[in-house]
């Protein structure tokens, strides 16, 4: 181990620093913590270099690290310019001594070329997606209304999050656990980690899973919340309710109502067992339903599709408001609109135009007050 680092480039070339990006190795976790004691001057660099590692290191966490640095060797031969990958000074699948003499020295050279490419091209093109330094701060992903994203946490798990949704990740995120806490919806395709369960925190509820696929609802305020299982396994615990645990299987979605007259957190109702509740009013397990093309309602959203699926006017406000980021006001003469049911998709239609649609089955007017509030009247 070096014992002077100036630049993120000095880092990424130490193979100590890179096991303590990727949590590998205790001892190096321990020396890189200590280290940060011993040189509190250097946090702001170590920090940086985290944050390129892991950023950049997601970007070919499923590629072939051999084959991309044999297509890094031809192209700096070639005097062309090279990709930005992450910097992994000692690659788990080259690990015998005469592997590393063949590429000792071309492996150099690239290292040199990449890391000013990485310093550059990941501050500039990733930066909003940065993972925090372990044991530090707190990481928050933020989606406004009429907005969508999606990101990869630094462990690989894929995240596809709808308009108006909020996730937070514990600080401590990957070392024991893989804890997420979400205001809104999102699919989550987790990234399989055996020794690292990862869970899902809501006002209502814990989804636990390992390696699984699913969409998660929770918004508050509004009537109803749900999870939707399209692959793996999931344990849900439902809040309030002396923990009661529920087993989730492929293909199946627990929804219950909530409390939509306050934002504070809403007891989940009581369960015995999967498929077999007390109040079937209050929670359900029911399939997820598919659409013609074979994809799960449930996630018709991720697909820029917005679906109503048999739901009341005033259930359909909400998500219009967080859809297309305005705001919804029922007129005074207006409370048998609200009870109004659709079932409707519409695939990137203005929201005029859904509206109009609308209109065509049930008898209410609209009207624009100004350019993002739109009252709804008989």
């Amino acid at each position: 181990m070096q014992n002077l680092y100036h630049s993120v480039e000095d880092l990424l070339k130490d193979e100590s620093f890179s096991s303590y990006c990727r949590g590998g190795n205790e001892q190096d976790i321990q020396y890189w913590q200590n280290y940060l004691v011993q040189n509190p001057g250097k946090r702001e660099l170590i920090e940086e270099a985290v944050r390129q590692y892991r950023l950049l290191f997601n970007t070919i966490a499923d590629l072939d690290l051999r084959e991309q640095l044999d297509q890094l060797q031809r192209k700096i031969e070639l005097n062309e310019a090279a990709p930005v990958y992450s910097m992994n000074d000692r690659p788990s699948s080259i690990n015998d001594r005469s592997a590393r003499r063949g590429i000792g020295f071309y492996r150099w050279k690239i290292m040199t070329a990449a890391a000013i490419l990485l310093v550059i091209a990941g501050w500039y093109l990733f930066r909003p997606k940065q993972a925090p330094l372990p044991g530090k701060t707190e990481a928050r992903y933020a989606s406004k209304p009429g907005e969508k994203k999606i990101f990869q946490l630094p462990d690989g798990t894929q995240v596809t999050m709808n308009a108006g949704s909020e996730i937070t990740l514990n600080k401590t995120y990957g070392q024991d656990t893989r804890e997420v806490f979400l205001r809104g919806e999102a699919f989550f395709d987790v990234h399989q980690n055996k020794n690292s369960p990862f869970i899902v925190h809501t006002a209502d509820m814990d989804i636990r899973a390992l390696g699984t696929a699913f969409n998660v609802r929770s918004y508050l305020g509004d009537k109803m919340a749900e999870t939707a299982l399209i692959r793996g396994l999931v344990e849900i615990t439902l809040k309030k309710e002396n923990n009661k645990k529920i087993l989730l299987h492929p293909n199946e979605k627990i929804s219950w109502k909530q409390d939509a007259e306050t934002e504070e957190e809403k007891p989940a109702s009581p369960t015995p067992a999967i498929k077999q509740v007390a109040a079937p009013e209050q929670v359900i397990i029911v399939p997820v339903k598919k659409m013609e093309d074979g994809t799960a309602q449930e996630l018709a959203w991720a697909n820029n599709s917005l679906v109503f699926d048999d739901e009341g006017f005033d259930e359909i406000g909400p998500r219009l408001e967080r859809w297309y980021g305005v705001k919804i006001i029922f007129g005074s003469d207006s409370e048998d609109v609200k009870r109004y049911h659709f079932t409707a998709t519409f695939k990137k239609e203005k929201i005029e135009r859904v509206l109009d649609i609308l209109k065509t089955t049930k008898e209410f007017n609209y009207e624009f007050d100004g350019d993002r509030t739109i009252l709804i009247h008989k």
